[in-house]
This record gives structure tokens, C-alpha cells and sequence, in this order.
């Protein structure tokens, strides 16, 4: 049957939420009406006060029995025989079961999924060691893949969530690796930000080698990104870090000329200032 709403019945009171006919609601009234009425309040209710009363219960009713709940002069009554229950409770158990299976599936999965991943992990570190940057640029490759595969899993270890591939490729000697990888999978300024500081302190290169490969890393963020400021602005960091003033300016340059803001008070244009009376105070040093 079909629920009705709101539904008058001549000659019965209350508004009817229900799946029976109105001659079943009749039935059903002359058997219940005590039981379904409106109790007295024992206190006069005041005005600042809301009460709201809802009753309810199961009530036998036909072949099977309903399901009632009443609130002032709404009544819900949805009747089911005792066939359609049963059909319902051995519904919920299948579905229940079907669940209990599939967690168990999924526990299985991650298992899999997680042994695999500690695979690659170990073959990343192997590699690395012996200088095969292909071989560890692949594996970290595939624990992205796998990642990217397996994002349904809502609940994983610690070691799954909170993996750093850019502290990983800031150990490569060339940025190329880390670069194809966030192009690929994390393709945002803060990917490039971050890589660019990382690799800057953890890949051992130093002097022109150093700034060389870390310049790459922050060209191509700001090729990706032009209207990106924190980029230009870790760049320019860079640079006057490792004291190549005149490529510190050079970006400072290229950002006001874009409009690029820094998240300063004087922006890219007072770090310019800055970056020139510094160069002029080494020049005068040297």
C-alpha cells in the first residue's frame, strides 16, 4: 500500500499519516481510540512553555500489526502483516551480512594494498642507496599509483596517509624526478614550494650545482603557476640564501611586473629595495 498524508476520515478525528484504507482506519480507530487519544495534561500548560508529546508503539491490527506514533492531533499508523516483517527483518540481515562481507574483503584488500606499498617502500630505499634513481623514481611512482587506485579506503595506517614524496625526491641529485611527479599527481604551487625548499637542504648538491637544479624546480612552479606570489616569493628566498642577488631581484622583477603579491606589508616591491642596498653592501664589502 501506499502512504497517505494528511488524510480526514468523516466522522473519525486526527489527521492521518497511514498506508491503510479509511475503511481500515475505522477498524483501527474503534479498536484503538483509548489507547491513541490525546492525554489530559495533568498541569495547565503556560504560554512561554512548548511541550511536544509523541507517543508511540506496535499494535496488533489484521494479519500483522502496525507501527504507531501520535503527536497532538497527528497520527502515523503504517501497517505491515507479519509476512511483509519478516520479509523485512531477512532483509536487514542480508544486508547486514553483505556488509560484515565486505569489511572483511576490504580488511583483506588493505592487507594486500599495505604489503605491496611497504614493498615498494623498502625497493625505494635500495635503490636510492645505490645511486638508481630510475629504479626509486618508479617505485615512488607506484605508491602514487597505488594511492590513487585505492583512495575509496577511508581508514588506513599512518604510514598510507601521511607519506612525503617530496622529501623523498629531496634526496634525487637532479629535480627532474620530483618535478615529473608533482606535474603528475600534485600539480599545485604549495607541491612546488615545498619541493624547492626540501630538495634545496636535503640533496647535498652545493654550489652552482645546488642552485642550478633548485632554480629548475622554481622556474617550472612559476611557468605552472604565474599568478602564484608564494612561489616568486620562495624563489627569491633562495636565491639571496645562497647569494645570487642579481636572480633574487630578477624574480622580484618579473612578480611586481605580473602584479604578484607576497602576503607583505611592502610586497615584491619592497624586497626588491632590499635585495639591491644588500647587493650594494656586498659589492662595497668585496
Amino acid at each position: 500500500m501506499d502512504t497517505r498524508k494528511d488524510v480526514k476520515v468523516p466522522g473519525i478525528p486526527f489527521r492521518w499519516t497511514t498506508n491503510l484504507t479509511d475503511e481500515e482506519i475505522c477498524e483501527f480507530y474503534s479498536r484503538y481510540a483509548e489507547r491513541i487519544k490525546e492525554p489530559i495534561q495533568s498541569a495547565p500548560v503556560k504560554k512561554a512553555q512548548f511541550i511536544i508529546s509523541i507517543r508511540m508503539g506496535f499494535l496488533d491490527f489484521l494479519e500483522g500489526y502496525c507501527f504507531w506514533s501520535a503527536s497532538g492531533d497527528k497520527q502515523t499508523v503504517l501497517y505491515r502483516s507479519n509476512q511483509d516483517w519478516e520479509l523485512w527483518n531477512a532483509r536487514k540481515e542480508e544486508i547486514a551480512e553483505l556488509r560484515q562481507e565486505q569489511a572483511a574483503e576490504e580488511a583483506s584488500e588493505k592487507i594486500l594494498v599495505m604489503t605491496e606499498d611497504n614493498h615498494l617502500r623498502e625497493k625505494t630505499k635500495i635503490a636510492m642507496s645505490a645511486g638508481d634513481y630510475d629504479t626509486a623514481d618508479a617505485c615512488v611512482t607506484s605508491r602514487a599509483e597505488l594511492r590513487e587506485t585505492f583512495k575509496q579506503f577511508r581508514v588506513m595506517p599512518v604510514e598510507w596517509t601521511c607519506w612525503y614524496p617530496d622529501l623523498i625526491f629531496a634526496q634525487f641529485p637532479i629535480s627532474q624526478y620530483g618535478i615529473k611527479f608533482f606535474c603528475r599527481f600534485r600539480p599545485l604551487p604549495q607541491s612546488f614550494t615545498n619541493f624547492g625548499h626540501w630538495f634545496s637542504v636535503r640533496c647535498g648538491l652545493k654550489d652552482e650545482a645546488l642552485v642550478e637544479q633548485t632554480r629548475i624546480i622554481y622556474e617550472k612552479g612559476m611557468e605552472l603557476f604565474p599568478e602564484s606570489g608564494s612561489i616568486a616569493q620562495a624563489a627569491s628566498l633562495f636565491f639571496r640564501r645562497v647569494g645570487k642577488y642579481e636572480l633574487a631581484m630578477a624574480v622580484c622583477i618579473k612578480a611586481i611586473k605580473h602584479g604578484l603579491r607576497d602576503g607583505t606589508k611592502s610586497g615584491f616591491e619592497g624586497r626588491l629595495k632590499r635585495l639591491e642596498r644588500e647587493l650594494k653592501n656586498q659589492s662595497s664589502i668585496g
